[in-house]
C-alpha cells in the first residue's frame, strides 16, 4: 500500500505513448434479498442513490498532450458483457461488432439533458483497402448528453437526435492486448464472485430457513 493509503482499482491495462485503455473494478454484490443475482442491478441504495455491479472502462487519449491536454472518456460493461466479449476472443472470431448505448443520472434542471455513454467494441480483420489489420481490434467511447425518455414499462431511452458528444476517445489493439485485457477481467469477476458469493448466499439461505421455520410455528 502506498504511503497514503491509496489502492488502485486497476484490473488491467493497455498502454502505449498515445493512448491508455484501462479495466477498473465496480463490482458490488447483490442485496440479500436479491441474493440469486450475485451483482448488483441498480438495486436501491437509498438517498436516490442505486447500485450496481460494473467493470468500468476508461480510454485516454494523450495525442495531444498531457494533463489538461489529455482527452478522457469512461464506459462500463456489465460482468456477463465482459464474459460475453472475452468468450469472442477466445473463438478466434474474425468479425465483431458490440455496441451500447446507456443514458442515466437526473436531467439537468437548466438543459433537461441527462449524461449518455456510447460504447463500441468491434474487430475487423482486413481494413477498407482489404489488406490485413495489424490491429484489428477497435474500442471507442463517446461521453455526451441527450434528453431521456420514458418507455411504458419505467426504463429510460435517449430520444432520438438529441445526443450531443462532449469527448469520443478511441483505441486500436493487437489480438494479443485485446486478449490480455479482456482475459485479466474475465479472471478477476471470477475471483471476486467466488470472495463475495459464499457468503452472501449462506446468509440468505439462513434467512430463508428462519424464515420457513417461523412460518410453520
Amino acid at each position: 500500500m502506498n504511503d497514503n493509503g491509496y489502492i488502485s482499482r486497476q484490473i488491467s491495462v493497455y498502454k502505449t505513448d498515445k493512448k491508455l485503455v484501462e479495466l477498473i473494478d465496480k463490482l458490488n454484490p447483490a442485496p440479500l434479498e436479491l441474493y440469486a443475482h450475485i451483482h448488483a442491478r441498480g438495486d436501491d441504495a437509498g438517498d436516490n442513490r442505486r447500485v450496481y455491479s460494473n467493470i468500468g472502462i476508461i480510454l485516454q487519449d494523450y495525442s495531444a498532450g498531457t494533463g489538461q491536454n489529455t482527452r478522457r472518456a469512461t464506459a462500463n460493461l456489465l460482468p456477463s458483457e465482459v464474459a460475453y466479449i472475452f468468450n469472442q476472443v477466445r473463438l478466434n472470431v474474425v468479425q465483431f461488432d458490440f455496441h451500447t448505448d446507456k443514458i442515466f443520472g437526473n436531467p439537468d434542471a437548466a438543459t433537461g439533458r441527462s449524461q449518455v455513454t456510447k460504447l463500441a467494441i468491434k474487430r475487423a480483420n482486413v481494413g477498407s483497402d482489404g489488406k490485413p489489420r495489424k490491429y484489428p481490434w477497435y474500442i471507442e467511447i463517446d461521453n455526451g448528453t441527450g434528453i431521456p425518455q420514458k418507455t411504458q414499462i419505467g426504463g429510460t431511452y435517449c430520444q432520438a437526435n438529441s445526443f450531443q458528444s462532449a469527448t469520443k476517445v478511441f483505441a486500436n489493439l493487437s489480438d494479443l492486448d485485446f486478449f490480455k485485457l479482456f482475459c485479466e477481467a474475465d479472471k478477476y469477476i471470477t475471483a471476486w464472485e467466488l470472495a463475495h458469493a459464499p457468503a452472501l448466499i449462506r446468509n440468505a439461505r439462513k434467512v430463508i430457513e428462519e424464515n420457513s421455520q417461523n412460518n410453520q410455528q
